[in-house]
């Protein structure tokens, strides 16, 4: 039985049930280790995470697992102390995943977001062909569509609008209903770093080198290529050219292609010739702002879907003032959600909705280090106490880092200033917990979501 596939369909399960905040500091954290004896064992970093995974969640997981239909019939949390107990069986996994090891799990890629469906995508005027185009793509990678060559696919469009969405809709599609499939999805600036990486060493023999012969079996190995941000290209003629010879191959042989970017192929500066000429040989579709009625349907898909209920005059109220993007539309809901929190309200009103929005209307209200630390121990569930005591729990001092680094990086404050705010702590002090956060970043998805998620609150891109 494939672990890594099961807790998969769990976590896909949990997601539904469980608030994103909760979903991404407990549940995406945990890591699947074996089976002993019919009880899936999973890894989580700390004690005090155990006990609160076991107090609050471990019920759901249980009836996500027995809803499988699996001959796996309980779970157990470990530590890393623990995982000794398990040796023989983690190894027997570790080593047929290695066997079955396909290019997509190379460290560089990208794991996108099982939320991001077709169902959850709301579709309107302004997205209805990128939709449809994403769908039979997903349906039949690779083939034609008609009258039209749906490969490459190629979706453009502003951001926040839903790119990222579709094309990750189409990976879990792929992977709910062809599982075989061998799919790589990544950013075209990892994608260059690692043509980069490759070419430095390209005269390494050893087979744990990254060199060409790596790059080329992981680009070009694959039955689905998903690159992301395509503008990246401009003005890097090696990148474009190694790129011309992986999308040719590929499309030989009838492997599905998409890509993303802010703007079409003739627009993006530099781009050869021969390039554009290929991306405009597929489907080019656009995302574009989103009216009033697609606005609103986005808002009660996202109150819905994390089972919250807010009446409809702040729904009306969100729609029509956001009218830019998704992303600010949603972090737009979330600091009402949040504001109405902080107020102990059941729900938001209007004019709570209004309050929690007044600094959008007056330019000369500015961020400050008490916004970002609301922002941060609201999201995350802990107490403003807490985050500024010497408490040193897991829990506290991941919040305490993210807070630091939002405040050194949003607001540019000196370290000695931060030092003051977080209970008279010295420069040096901050400065590790800023760098702690800085250095996971690039390797971190969960952390970037958080990351992502507190700014939204914050109303910050």
């Amino acid at each position: 039985m494939d672990i890594f596939n099961l807790w998969k369909e769990i976590s896909f399960k949990l997601s539904s049930v469980i608030n994103s905040a909760a979903y991404t500091i407990w549940i995406q954290t945990l890591q699947p280790l074996c089976v002993k004896d019919n009880v899936l064992v999973l890894l989580t970093e700390s004690n005090s995470n155990r006990q609160i995974i076991k107090k609050g969640y471990l019920k759901e997981i249980k009836k996500a697992l027995i809803s499988l239909e699996t001959p796996i019939t309980d779970v157990e949390i470990i530590i890393e102390e623990e995982k000794h107990h398990f040796k023989d069986e983690i190894e027997r996994v570790e080593n047929k995943k290695r066997e079955e090891e396909e290019p997509v799990s190379n460290g560089n890629s990208v794991n996108p977001n099982s939320k991001y469906t077709f169902d959850t995508f709301v579709v309107g005027e302004s997205n209805k062909l990128a939709y449809n185009a994403a769908l039979a793509v997903a349906k039949s990678p690779g083939a034609a569509g008609g009258f039209f060559s749906f490969n490459p696919l190629y979706i453009y469009g502003g951001v926040g609008l839903g790119k990222t969405h579709l094309i990750q809709a189409v990976w879990n599609y792929l992977k709910e209903n062809n599982p075989k499939l061998k799919i790589l999805y990544v950013p075209a600036e990892r994608m260059t770093n690692d043509f980069v990486e490759a070419l430095q060493n390209s005269n390494l023999q050893s087979k744990d080198a990254f060199n060409m012969v790596a790059f080329r079996n992981k680009y070009r190995n694959v039955d689905v290529l998903m690159i992301e941000d395509i503008q990246f290209l401009q003005n890097k003629a090696g990148s474009q050219d190694m790129f011309f010879h992986i999308f040719n191959e590929l499309y030989q042989q009838n492997k599905q292609i998409i890509l993303s970017s802010d703007r079409p192929p003739k627009e993006i500066g530099t781009l050869e010739d021969r390039l554009v000429s290929r991306f405009e040989g597929g489907i080019l579709v656009d995302v574009s702002k989103p009216d009033i009625e697609t606005r609103i349907a986005i808002v009660r898909k996202k109150l819905l879907l994390e089972n919250i209920i807010v009446p409809d005059d702040v729904i009306y109220y969100v729609a029509e003032r956001f009218d830019s993007n998704v992303r600010e539309l949603e972090g737009a809901l979330s600091r009402i959600l949040l504001y109405a929190q902080l107020c102990n309200l059941h729900a938001p009103t209007l004019e709570s909705a209004k309050d929690a929005l007044q600094s959008s209307n007056q330019p000369g209200r500015t961020l400050d280090a008490n916004d970002i630390i609301t922002a941060v121990c609201s999201y995350l569930k802990v107490s403003k106490s807490d985050i500024i005591s010497k408490k040193k729990t897991k829990e506290v001092a991941q919040a305490r880092h993210i807070a630091v680094y939002l405040i050194y990086n949003l607001l540019s404050m000196p370290l000695s200033n931060i030092g003051q705010i977080f209970g008279g702590r010295d420069h040096t002090t901050i400065m590790n917990s800023r760098d702690q956060i800085t250095a996971r970043l690039p390797n971190d998805r969960a952390l970037e979501m958080q990351i992502k998620d507190i700014k939204g609150i914050l109303n910050i891109k």
